[in-house]
This record gives structure tokens, C-alpha cells and sequence, in this order.
């Protein structure tokens, strides 16, 4: 077998591909004979028709699965022998027999790019600083504070700023678009965009048992049908509340599950943050070696992985909304531009992928089945789920291969980070 390939792009490739006449004869002699061990023609046992019956009763048959045997076989002889990193299935643009029996398939399959990596002495990367500033500190014992704090009931006084409103709403369409609708019990804080604005408008500078009215233009998310219509709302504010953050004192400490006071509760404080920087300070570090990697050049992708990442965050996405009760074809979501977000995103990703992949190329970093199993193991106590259902599902869709590339990329990320994390600490 002969074949010639060709690069259309940087990760397009064509393959022209020919079966000799011999090869061509082994294969159908083969493929035939699956055939006959499986015919079942009338007045014979399953199995024992003439061979002669066989060719002829299943003429077309046995034709195109020659044709399909032929074309895998030219496939896998490609995939063997170059050296390329193949990104999606074959697919076939023509395929003829030629007058001496020989076979010809020409098809296209997409390849990720040629990598050719810098020089590792020039990365340095940037500063980070570890320890917490008083503002951060500051900032994570007010978010404790506000998952304590109580909800104090306001009297004679008018909604305002982070002011937790209930309300009763009622909504109409005066020109036509949907039915009237009622929520007995609707509630939202002002100021913090949880409810249409025209409402919150309203709804500023009055009291319990007040009544306002306000009106809203459908926009883009109402769809063509009431895109532009007129919505009319008629609400009733039923109670006000005011947030009341606790005392920063040696009983909050005690209420968050700190003993010792306020003072081994700011230390617990600064220890968190300390490992919630040094994450960060890793992913900061992570996208500056890929920076570095890429050399300022930005790599050619194949379109069909990223089309088909694309395509998969999109529908995941639209199952959760869908779990959640949320029509996705209703949605307040504009798809056009989420698309474009996530291709930018997948791009971004994968561009990632392939420099660390080449990374831990240079570097011969492995990963064991074992080192799988134990992540393996590690996401199904995450998530409650027994070790070898988990492990069984991601074998069946590739997931072990996927995890075993992502602790891959990941272990010469650590490898090369690891020299700076040890200066700074020294």
C-alpha cells in the first residue's frame, strides 16, 4: 500500500491512499468470508450457502464493506507511521477502484499543530505577593459577617439602599404578548440587580403597604413576538428589612467555630488566605508559563475539536437551565454572543493544552494507571459516588485518558514552577 499526504493548513491534513491489487484480493477474501459464515439464504443452514450464492446474493454488500475494510486499513497505516497528532476521524472525499483492481481512497482528517517550544531559562515569572494585606483581612471577616448577620424588620421608614424588599407583583401586557400574571410573594435587596430596574425605581422612597406602578419595554429576550411590548407592573411592598452584620467580638469568633477570641480568628483568617493566594498565585504563574511557551505567536487550531467543545459546553449549559426549570429556548440569554464567548474560551483552552502537552514531552513526564486511579478515586469521594462506577463511565466516554493528559500538563507545569515557589519561600 502506497500513500501520499498533503498539508492543506498548518492542521488540515489530505490523504490519498492506494490498496494494491494483491492486498485488495487478501481483504475480500476475508471480508467474504465473514459473509458466508453469516449467510442465511432459504434452503440453507445458516452458514453453509455456496460461495458462489453468497457473491452474488450480497454482491453490494460485500462491496462496500471492502470499501470500508480498505479505507481503515490505509487509516491505521497513517496513524502508525506519521508522526502526527491526529484531531479527528477521516473523512472521505472520493473513493474509486482503478482498472487493475487497485483501490484509492482520498480523504481530509484535522491534526494538532507542530510545536516548537523556547528555551525554559527565559521564563521568570511574575511577582506575587502572599501575604494578606489588612484590606483582605478586612474583606474576608466582613463576608463571615455577612453570612451571620440578621434581617431586621424596618417600621416607618421607606425602602432604600440594602433594603430587603417583599413585595407582591402584578404584571400585565396592555399590548398584547402573554397572559396577566401574579406573584403573591416576590423578593429582592436594592441595590443589588436582582429585579427588573424600573421596578426598584418604583419601589425607592416608600413604605410598607404602599403601592407603586411601574412599566418596562420588553428587549431582546422577550423574543420577535414581544420584543418592544409594553409590560405593566402593579406592586405592593409588604415588608421592609434592614441587615444587621454582628460585632466583631469574641462571641462571633465562637458563633463561626473559632475558639481562642477575635485575634486566632483573624490568625485562622490570614492562613486561609495565605492558601487561597498561593492558588491564585499558581494559575497567575500557570498562564505566564503559557505565555512564555507560545513565544507571542498564536497557534493554528484544528476546527473540528474546537467546534465539537464548543458544541458540548453549549448543550451542557442548556441542561443545566433545563435542570433548573429554566426553557432554554425562552431563556434570557443571548446565544449568539455565549457562543462566540465560549469559542474565544475553548480556544483559549486548548491553544493551553497543546504547549503544555509539548512541555511534558520535553521534559518525559509520565503518569501510571495507578497515579489515574488514586485522582479517580479522589473525584468520586469528592462527589459521592462509588470508586468503581465513576472509573467504569470515564472508561467507557475516555475520561481516563483525559484525566491522565490533564495530570500530565499539570505535573510539568509543577515541575517547572517548583524551582520559584522554592526561591520565594527561601
Amino acid at each position: 500500500m502506497g500513500y501520499e499526504i498533503e498539508r492543506a493548513t498548518p492542521c488540515r491534513v489530505v490523504l490519498t491512499a492506494t490498496v494494491e491489487s494483491d492486498e485488495v484480493r487478501e481483504e475480500r477474501e476475508h471480508v467474504l468470508g465473514g459473509f458466508v459464515r453469516a449467510a442465511r439464504i432459504d434452503g440453507f443452514r445458516k452458514g453453509k450457502a455456496p460461495r458462489a450464492l453468497v457473491e452474488r446474493r450480497f454482491a453490494s454488500e460485500i462491496r462496500a464493506d471492502l470499501e470500508e475494510h480498505l479505507t481503515r486499513r490505509a487509516w491505521d497505516l497513517v496513524r502508525r507511521d506519521e508522526k502526527l497528532r491526529v484531531a479527528s476521524p477521516l473523512g472521505i472525499r472520493e473513493s474509486n477502484w482503478l482498472e487493475g483492481g487497485e483501490f484509492r481512497v482520498k480523504g481530509e482528517f484535522d491534526v494538532y499543530p507542530d510545536v516548537e517550544l523556547p528555551n525554559l531559562d527565559g521564563f521568570t515569572p511574575p511577582p506575587f505577593e502572599l501575604e494578606p494585606t489588612d484590606e483582605d483581612l478586612a474583606d474576608a471577616m466582613l463576608h463571615l459577617q455577612e453570612r451571620q448577620a440578621a434581617w431586621d424588620p424596618v417600621e416607618g421608614e421607606a425602602a432604600g439602599e440594602g433594603m430587603l424588599v417583599e413585595a407582591e407583583v402584578h404584571g400585565e401586557f396592555p399590548e398584547g404578548g402573554g397572559e396577566p400574571f401574579h406573584e403573591e410573594r416576590s423578593l429582592f435587596q436594592v441595590g443589588q440587580n436582582e429585579i427588573y430596574p424600573e421596578i426598584e425605581a418604583a419601589v425607592r422612597g416608600h413604605g410598607v403597604g404602599e403601592e407603586v406602578t411601574a412599566e418596562r419595554t420588553i428587549g431582546e429576550e422577550g423574543g420577535e413576538e414581544r420584543r418592544g411590548k409594553k409590560t405593566s407592573y402593579r406592586v405592593r411592598i409588604k415588608s421592609l428589612r434592614r441587615k444587621r452584620l454582628p460585632e466583631v467580638d469574641d462571641g462571633f469568633a465562637t458563633s463561626v467555630g473559632v475558639e481562642g477570641g477575635v485575634e486566632q480568628l483573624r490568625t485562622r483568617l490570614r492562613e486561609r488566605l495565605r492558601v487561597q493566594k498561593s492558588e491564585r498565585r499558581r494559575d497567575a504563574w500557570r498562564e505566564a508559563l503559557i505565555a512564555h511557551l507560545a513565544g507571542g505567536k498564536v497557534l493554528d487550531l484544528p476546527e473540528e475539536p474546537v467546534r465539537e467543545e464548543t458544541r458540548r459546553e453549549l448543550v451542557e449549559f442548556a441542561q443545566t437551565l433545563a435542570g433548573r426549570g429554566i426553557d432554554p429556548e425562552r431563556a434570557k440569554v443571548d446565544w449568539e454572543k455565549l457562543e462566540k464567548d465560549v469559542h474565544q474560551r475553548v480556544e483559549h483552552r486548548l491553544r493551553g493544552e497543546i504547549l503544555l502537552d509539548a512541555l511534558a514531552d520535553r521534559l518525559s513526564i509520565e503518569v501510571s494507571d495507578a497515579e489515574v486511579d488514586h485522582e479517580v478515586e479522589h473525584q468520586a469521594s469528592r462527589i459521592g459516588v462509588p470508586f468503581a462506577e465513576l472509573r467504569g463511565n470515564l472508561a467507557k466516554s475516555g475520561g481516563l485518558e483525559r484525566m491522565g493528559a490533564v495530570l500530565r500538563r499539570e505535573r510539568a507545569v509543577d515541575e517547572v514552577l517548583s524551582r520559584f515557589v522554592e526561591k520565594s519561600a527561601g
